[in-house]
C-alpha cells in the first residue's frame, strides 16, 4: 500500500504517517508540525538551537521528536536522517522548510552568500538526495518544497536568497519529473509575505500588515501544507502559490 493513500481515489491521512520538517522550529515549520502532529502523524523536527527546539517539541505534543542540526551541513543532515529511521522507522512525508534570508551581493562578504546557498539549495537537495531512497522502500511518498514569490518577483537588494529561491523551483520542477515514477510526489510552494523571523520588522507593525491583509501567518502556509499532503494518489498538487490579498505585486 502506498504512503500517498489507501488507494487512487481515497485522501492521504496524516495519521501514523512519519514526516520530518526540516526548520520545525519556528515559523512555517513548527507551525506545520503542529497541525501535522494535530491530525496524528508521527513528527520529526529540527533547528539550529536547543531552546527552540525544546520549546518546539513541547509545542508540537507527544507525537513529535528532534534534534539540533544545521542544514548547511551534510553531516548534520545525515544525522538527522538516520535519527528518522531509528525513532519513527522511515519516512514517509518530508516538508524542506529551513531556509535563511540573504542580503545583496554588494552587501555581503563571499563567506555569507555561500552560507545562504548551502542552506537554502544544497540543504533541500541533500534531504532529498536522504529522503527519495526511504520513499521508494515505502511505495511512494510526498516531498514538499517551501520556496518563495522571489523566484518570480526578483525584487531588489535580495539577490542572493532570490537566486536560491528560483534554484528551488526549478530544482522542484525537474525532481518531480524523475521521482513520479516511483510513486513520489513533489510539491513547490511559494508564499508572499509571511510572518516569520525572516521578517525583520518589529512584530506589532507585522500584527498590523496581517490585519491590513498584506501579510500571511505561519498557520495559513500551515493550512497550505496540511491541503497538498491531503489529496487521493491520483492528484498531484506540482505547485501552489500563495500571497496576501492586498500584497499586490
Amino acid at each position: 500500500m502506498s504512503a500517498s493513500g489507501n488507494g487512487n481515489g481515497e485522501a492521504f491521512s496524516v495519521a501514523d504517517k512519519a514526516i520530518l520538517v526540516t526548520g520545525g522550529t519556528t515559523g512555517i515549520g513548527l507551525a506545520a508540525a503542529k497541525l501535522l502532529a494535530k491530525n496524528g502523524a508521527k513528527m520529526f523536527v529540527f533547528g539550529r538551537h536547543e531552546k527552540e527546539l525544546n520549546e518546539a517539541l513541547a509545542q508540537i505534543g507527544t507525537n513529535a521528536q528532534g534534534i539540533t542540526a544545521d542544514a548547511s551541513k551534510p553531516d548534520d543532515l545525515r544525522r538527522v536522517f538516520q535519527q528518522v529511521d531509528q525513532k519513527l522507522g522511515g519516512l514517509d512525508v518530508l516538508i524542506n522548510n529551513a531556509a535563511i534570508s540573504g542580503d545583496s551581493v554588494a552587501e555581503s562578504t563571499p563567506e555569507d552568500a555561500q552560507y545562504v546557498i548551502q542552506t537554502n539549495v544544497v540543504g533541500y537537495i541533500t534531504c532529498c538526495q536522504e529522503a527519495l531512497p526511504r520513499l521508494k522502500k515505502r511505495g511512494g511518498g510526498h516531498i514538499v518544497n517551501i520556496g518563495s514569490m522571489s523566484a518570480d518577483l526578483r525584487e531588489e537588494e535580495g539577490d542572493i536568497y532570490v537566486a536560491t529561491k528560483a534554484a528551488i523551483q526549478a530544482f522542484s520542477e525537474s525532481l518531480r519529473k524523475t521521482a513520479n515514477k516511483d510513486g513520489i510526489k513533489v510539491t513547490l510552494i511559494e508564499p508572499g509575505a509571511v510572518d516569520t523571523c525572516m521578517q525583520t520588522k518589529p512584530a506589532e507593525e507585522k500584527q498590523q500588515r496581517i490585519r491590513d491583509l498584506k501579510m500571511l501567518t505561519a498557520d495559513d502556509l500551515a493550512q497550505c501544507i496540511y491541503f497538498c499532503l491531503h489529496q487521493p494518489k491520483r492528484l498531484d498538487v506540482v505547485a501552489m502559490q500563495v500571497r496576501p490579498l492586498m500584497q499586490l505585486v
